[in-house]
């Protein structure tokens, strides 16, 4: 499979991705899959002038995205998959993107009520989806930087 490695991160595209992720990955391609993002030309290109020389952005629907689980027919390269919440992660497992492990980063959504971890807030619909993710086997992996230890958030998430 061409997917290195998929992130949930509220951010999507900044310095932890484009500079620490897709080197230690050796993706050559960041694909953002988001509703919100997809839908702004403005995001679009902001996102855009922080991807890195030899690395390309494709900016992806969620539909699109379930699409692509669902076939296994992804874009050519080395992918990044980047999400912004477990929300969208569910729909794409549930569509079929098989996994292991997901990569987390700072998650902080709008009402969130549940601190799972420093950098990792949740609402309930949230943590339904996380453990739903926990649920099916994926191992939940906080870790910033490739550089930093791994914390698995799973016990957290079941404890919630």
């Amino acid at each position: 499979m061409p997917i290195k490695l998929v992130r949930v991160d509220h951010r999507l595209v900044h310095g932890q991705v484009t500079m620490g992720w897709s080197r230690a990955t050796g993706a050559d391609l960041l694909l953002v899959v988001n509703d919100r993002v997809a839908a702004s030309p403005m995001d679009v290109s902001l996102m855009q002038m922080a991807v890195p020389p030899g690395v390309s952005l494709e900016v992806w629907s969620l539909e699109q995205g379930e699409q692509a689980a669902a076939t296994g027919t992804w874009p050519d390269g080395q992918i990044l998959v980047l999400v912004a919440n477990p929300l969208d992660l569910r729909r794409l497992v549930e569509a079929g993107l098989n996994l292991d492990e997901v990569n987390i980063g700072g998650v902080r959504s709008e009402g969130a009520r549940h601190k799972l971890t420093k950098e990792v807030h949740a609402t309930d619909a949230e943590i339904e989806a996380w453990r739903a993710l926990a649920e099916r086997g994926l191992r939940l992996s906080v870790q910033w930087l490739p550089s930093q230890k791994r914390k698995l958030l799973n016990d957290a998430v079941a404890k919630a």
